[in-house]
Formats: C-alpha cells, sequence, structure tokens
C-alpha cells in the first residue's frame, strides 16, 4: 500500500514539473502580447498619415484607384435603387420636377424653333433636376418640422398627463384626509364628543 501512496505523489510531481516546463517553452505564445507604442496604434487604426487617404484600402480590400464603376454600383443594395421613388417626398418632388422641366423644355423648344432643340432640351433636364432637388429638401425641411412639431406635443400630452395625475393624486389624497377627520370626528372615542352638563 505504501508503494501505491508513493507513487501517485511521484506521479503529482513529475506532472508539475513538466506543466512549469510548458510554460516556459518560447514555442508557446504568452497570454497577452506587449503593447505597441501609441503612434503604432494610431498608425494601425487610422493608416500613416504620409499616405493619401483615397489610396488606402476600401472595404473590400482594393485600393481606391482599383475599384471600377461596376464595383460601385454592386455596393448599392437593389431594394433601394428600385424602390427609390417610395421615399418620403420623392414622388411629389419627381412629378413637379417632371412637370416644370416638360414646361421650360417645351416653351423653349417652341419658341426657338428647330435650331434650339439641343437647348431646350438641356434646359429640360436642368430645370428637371433643380426643381426636384429644391422641393425635395423643402419636404425634407417641413417634414422634419412636422416630427420635431409632434415630438414636443408628444411632451407637452405627457406633460399634461402627469399634471392631470398629480391633481388626481392631491384630490384623492385631499378626500382621505377629509374622510380621516370626518371619521374622527364622529368617532366615540374623540372626547370634544361628549358633553358635560
Amino acid at each position: 500500500m505504501a508503494d501505491d501512496t508513493r507513487d501517485i505523489r511521484t506521479f503529482k510531481a513529475e506532472k508539475n514539473m513538466s506543466d512549469t516546463a510548458d510554460d516556459t517553452s518560447p514555442a508557446q505564445k504568452p497570454k497577452y502580447e506587449r503593447s505597441q507604442s501609441q503612434v503604432g496604434k494610431l498608425w494601425e487604426a487610422f493608416g500613416n498619415p504620409e499616405e493619401q487617404v483615397n489610396m488606402l484600402p476600401n472595404a473590400i480590400g482594393k485600393k481606391a484607384n482599383d475599384v471600377s464603376m461596376m464595383e460601385a454600383v454592386k455596393t448599392l443594395p437593389m431594394h433601394t435603387t428600385t424602390t427609390f421613388y417610395k421615399t418620403g417626398c420623392a414622388r411629389d418632388s419627381l412629378l413637379y420636377g417632371i412637370g416644370a422641366g416638360f414646361g421650360i423644355g417645351g416653351v423653349r423648344g417652341i419658341l426657338g424653333g428647330m435650331r434650339s432643340i439641343w437647348s431646350a432640351c438641356n434646359w429640360a433636364v436642368g430645370v428637371f433636376a433643380v426643381t426636384s432637388l429644391g422641393l425635395h429638401e423643402f419636404c425634407r425641411h417641413r417634414r422634419r418640422q412636422e416630427l420635431d412639431g409632434m415630438k414636443q406635443a408628444v411632451e407637452m400630452m405627457a406633460q399634461l398627463k402627469m399634471k392631470k395625475q398629480r391633481e388626481k393624486e392631491e384630490q384623492v389624497a385631499e378626500a382621505a384626509r377629509l374622510a380621516e377627520e370626518e371619521k374622527k370626528r364622529k368617532s366615540w372615542t374623540n372626547p370634544s364628543n361628549y358633553k358635560f352638563w
């Protein structure tokens, strides 16, 4: 029996020695690597300041000059490119832009005759673009104002609700106090209820 316990002890001692030998081996990496300097961390995060920014690799690992037009188009989600007219303010601004471009281009084409067709087309496209963009921004501005107004109205409604809730709680507290006073006044334990004559 003594031999069995001695064997277990020697086995544990040998295991502990082998574990400590493995920890100091150069092949194993330390748990935490030594940190870089602050400049090295900044260069790793933001790139070398001497390189031009547009020459840094982009998200797909290519430099800006290596990206083709088709790759740029592929980055646009197909859902948003096919349904851009469903976004807020887009429908109205596009319709007004089409109308204004058609009107101005038509008037320029009629008044200028055949020699100014290209000029009329250019005017129509320009008026369409300017009108559509202008009305779209105006509509977005109005929507932002409307959302701010709605936010203020919701806040005012919440304040009004809180005020009514406080008033109701005060009324309940006042009614409870009056009921307690009335109960105390009518109580048989109240000495002021007894008359001595």
